[in-house]
């Protein structure tokens, strides 16, 4: 008797990408049958998209270049000066390289391995998942020009503050191998491929797609649900406790920098001052529950406690130094 293999059948789990789209689908169904719904909603979302179809392309071109000159390598040879120094290039660097919340943990693996100080690893760290220059070009284009250049500014200070507070504590300022965690850094890295021109652009333009839509249909429901009242009672106060409360609302929540936008925009309309909508951005940023655990993950628990208070001090001071600029 001839035995018949039998072969068991693979489930695929659906890539990130595909979950994105399918939650972006379910939420336009749901939308469809809210008594509000109407043919507007979607000419809106159509329009929108449109808008702002530009801005993508000069993004993901931005993008493109910058991986071509391998950018990302070079930031970690411009942190080994002197301290002082070392900690303004890491902020600056941070600021300015495009690698995503999770890509820059290889890198910081990589200095600590080095045995570079903590400081300006510090600051490179914290600065690094504000903003980039394909972020800032989409923030300019969704929010405005001031916010997207307060933003920008405001990651390079807090970059600064992050390696100035570490330099000042003991303990930190020497070699910082036994810092680190051991295991765990291998499986951290972007999406985006980094290897060609063409593979990154057409790669920065899936990723920002998929979250520009889900925001903006997020953003409809937030304009047609959300009472104005609530957010101007809450958040609208620059001089209260509206920018604490914003960056402690951004702290837990992973919203890709590119979805949070069109949500904060939405909020801004509605009455979310200034001060708070950056607080909240700059917190989502740097502290959401899916960067946090990865960080705990390659570093003891005393410096990634030392990163949640400096990136939320942060946070909150930019909040309000911003408030009293603009």
């Amino acid at each position: 008797m001839k035995l018949t293999a039998v072969r068991s059948l693979r489930i695929q789990r659906p890539s990130a990408e595909a979950l994105t789209w399918l939650v972006t689908a379910v939420l336009l169904v749901a939308g469809s049958l809210l008594p509000e719904a109407d043919a507007g909603m979607l000419i809106a979302l159509g329009r929108d998209l449109l808008a702002l179809a530009p801005v993508v392309a000069v993004a993901a071109i931005l993008a493109g270049a910058l991986t071509l000159g391998n950018w990302s390598d070079r930031a970690l040879a411009w942190l080994s000066g002197s301290p002082a120094s070392a900690v303004v290039i890491a902020s600056f660097v941070g600021a300015v390289t495009p690698v995503c919340g999770l890509g820059v943990l290889p890198l910081i693996a990589t200095l600590l391995r080095r045995g570079l100080p903590l400081p300006p690893i510090m600051a490179f760290w914290v600065a690094s998942p504000i903003t980039d220059p394909s972020m800032l070009v989409i923030t300019a284009g969704i929010i405005g020009v001031p916010f997207a250049i307060a933003k920008t500014v405001a990651a390079f200070v807090i970059g600064l503050f992050a390696g100035a507070l570490t330099w000042a504590l003991p303990g930190y300022r020497g070699a910082a191998h036994h810092l680190m965690r051991p295991g765990l850094l291998e499986q951290y890295s972007c999406e985006v491929r980094r290897d060609r021109f063409w593979p990154e652009v057409w790669g920065s333009v899936r990723l920002v797609l998929r979250w520009l839509v889900l925001a903006l249909v997020l953003e409809t429901f937030l304009q047609r649900l959300v009472p104005d009242a609530w957010v101007t009672s809450l958040f609208s106060d620059d001089a209260g406790a509206s920018i604490p409360l914003a960056a402690i609302m951004g702290a837990p929540m992973y919203l890709d920098g590119y979805a949070a936008l069109p949500l904060v925009r939405g909020l801004m309309e509605k009455g979310m001052s200034f001060g708070a909508a950056l607080a909240l951005m700059i917190s989502g940023a740097a502290v959401s529950l899916y960067v946090a655990v990865a960080v705990a993950s390659i570093v003891r628990i005393r410096v990634f406690m030392l990163y949640v208070a400096i990136a939320m001090s942060g946070a909150c001071a930019a909040g309000y130094l911003a408030a009293w600029f603009v």
